[in-house]
């Protein structure tokens, strides 16, 4: 499982991300034909969520930029902004598909913190992509 949790941050919107390490560096070493190392780790991570993940906010296209990376044990932690200010969101579409052509039952929970409300949203091999509206 991994869990992509989107908020309202200082200069915009971000999110933060939490992934299994162990699949989540198998995955990209599959996707990459290489081993990831320190030195690898975040150019990799970013051009694989790139190819994996869409957001659209109020119509507009995002791109996630990596500002953090932390290992832990058994999870990666990554950190960054969508890149996009807006005063009120009215609508998020969200296409996820990271892992899940690689991994068993690999769930991606996109949770939203937006607008006074905590909402969850699970995407799978069944259902790659919702739409939130406020």
């Amino acid at each position: 499982m991994a869990i992509f949790e989107i908020y309202a941050g200082k200069s915009g919107l971000e999110m933060m991300v939490s992934l299994d390490r162990e699949d989540f560096l198998s995955t990209l070493s599959q996707e990459f034909g290489s081993e990831i190392t320190s030195e690898n780790l975040e150019a990799h991570a970013f051009e694989y969520l790139q190819c994996k993940i869409a957001i659209q906010v109020n119509g507009e296209c995002t791109s996630f930029t990596i500002n953090k990376i932390k290992l832990s044990d058994f999870n990666i932690h990554l950190q960054g902004s969508l890149n996009i200010s807006v005063s009120e969101v009215t609508e998020i579409r969200m296409t996820n598909t990271c892992m899940v052509d690689l991994i068993p039952d690999q769930d991606n929970i996109m949770k939203l913190k937006l607008n006074d409300r905590i909402r969850s949203f699970r995407l799978n091999s069944n259902r790659t992509s919702t739409t939130a509206i406020y």
